[in-house]
């Protein structure tokens, strides 16, 4: 930074500095009365307030701030960047060292939060906020010992923060006092009534202890403090269950999966909304590519009855055609490239169409004159309508189970009548023999 001073620069004499004086007063009155040129008027223009006060601030000041405002926007790597440069411009920034520890230790990136920590009371020893993120991030290391002598001390310096004392408890309940957890959890809720860590952690201590009742009691609390807490009606429920009152337990547990269903459905159907629009994209993407190059051009004089897409020969996609006078099968642009060709099946040439269905499609396959058989896969749902086609066309006989229920009776009629035929013969057969019997039975007498 520049130092301002008052006294006159050296080597300039007094009657040329009065010379610059009226001039530049003279410059001042051509300009506020609007006879300098509007270029030198933006030039000339006075910076504001913000500029002048961001100038002079040092540089890891404003890193600071651009750190705290990307944390506010829970881009936290950010936040740290900027922090880390502010420490390289002043190492003695202790706020620097005690926001750079908070955010590590929220990014469960314990060392480096140790580490900063300890700079921050070296610089600043009796800073309570640094020994609570400093005892947070040894009880996160599993060094409960040590974690709870610096909450101590967090909660000395500090009797009003009730994250410390809770963050305190914690560490005493991981050590298995569970009795002197409850107590100091019971000092933060006098600190904070609607704490509700304080709430939940009472109440695990006191299941701990194996006092229900208590539990239940802390968990009701922490309801009350947290109507819409899917973690305190989970614990509500859990300790009813474990007092007996079943009905009363999967009522909370209901309650907690309906509030964690609603807390996640916004992020959740965002997702699914996306990842489905996404594959229909992709779907419409890959069938435009596919099938849009597929374009057919009937003769002169050759009407079109109907086309299908999603029709496959020799494992290419493409188009099923039928016209007036033949069936084309047109593959798609990209195929073609690589060697697919059209087949063109004239009305005449056809000796017969067969079909092959299976529970994932089918199959028509196109015998010729010359014996030359032509196979299309495609669905059921192209299969279906390319019969019904067909058979109106009469390229192909209809199903017989199509068939109209008079013929099947004209069908099951003829092995009647031949019956009727064979008794019939029976009968003068013997007609026959009893005359023979007669004639000689009137010989022999």
């Amino acid at each position: 930074m520049l130092e301002k001073t008052s006294a006159t620069p050296i080597g300039y004499p007094s009657h040329r500095i009065k010379a610059a004086f009226l001039i530049s007063s003279l410059c001042m009155t051509l300009y506020t009365s609007g006879l300098l040129p509007s270029g030198a008027q933006s030039k000339a223009k006075v910076p504001d307030s913000k500029t002048i006060q961001s100038a002079n601030q040092p540089a890891d000041v404003i890193l600071m701030a651009k750190a705290r405002s990307a944390e506010s926007d829970d881009r936290y790597d950010v936040a740290c960047d900027y922090l880390s440069q502010a420490i390289a411009v002043n190492p003695k920034n202790a706020d620097a060292h005690y926001l750079l520890a908070l955010f590590k230790g929220r990014q469960n990136n314990y060392d480096v939060s140790i580490d900063h920590a300890k700079k921050c009371l070296a610089l600043r020893p009796n800073y309570a906020p640094a020994h609570s993120v400093l005892g947070r991030a040894l009880a996160g290391k599993r060094n409960l010992n040590d974690a709870a002598v610096e909450l101590s001390e967090a909660v000395r310096l500090d009797p009003t923060n009730a994250t410390s004392y809770s963050n305190l408890a914690a560490v005493k309940g991981m050590q298995g006092e569970y009795q002197k957890s409850g107590d100091i959890y019971r000092q933060a809720l006098k600190i904070a009534p609607t704490n509700l860590t304080a709430h939940l952690g009472l109440a695990s201590a006191l299941g701990k202890l194996n006092d229900k009742a208590g539990q239940i009691e802390a968990c009701r609390n922490a309801v009350k403090v947290a109507p819409k807490s899917s973690i305190a009606h989970g614990r509500l429920g859990y300790a009813l269950t474990q007092n007996g009152d079943t009905m009363g337990g999967v009522s909370e547990v209901v309650k907690s999966n309906f509030l964690r269903v609603q807390e996640s459905w916004n992020d959740f159907l965002g997702m699914f909304l996306t990842a489905w629009a996404s594959v229909f994209l992709a779907f419409a993407a890959i069938f435009a590519v596919l099938f849009a190059g597929s374009r057919f051009k009937p003769q002169e004089g050759e009407v079109v009855l109907k086309s299908f897409f999603l029709t496959f020969y020799k494992d290419k996609p493409g188009r099923f055609v039928v016209t007036d006078t033949r069936i084309v099968f047109v593959p798609e642009s990209f195929s073609a490239w690589f060697g697919a060709t059209r087949v063109s099946i004239q009305r005449p040439q056809i000796e017969s169409i067969n079909y092959l269905s299976t529970v994932g499609g089918g199959t028509v396959s196109i015998l010729t004159r010359d014996k030359s058989v032509h196979q299309f896969r495609m669905p059921l749902l192209v299969l279906d309508p390319v019969r019904s086609l067909l058979v109106s066309q009469g390229l192909t006989a209809p199903d017989p189970l199509d068939m109209p229920a008079a013929t099947s009776e004209v069908v099951k009629a003829e092995p009647a009548s031949d019956e009727i035929k064979v008794e019939t013969n029976v009968d003068v057969i013997n007609a026959e023999i009893d005359i023979k019997d007669v004639k000689k039975d009137s010989e022999n007498s």
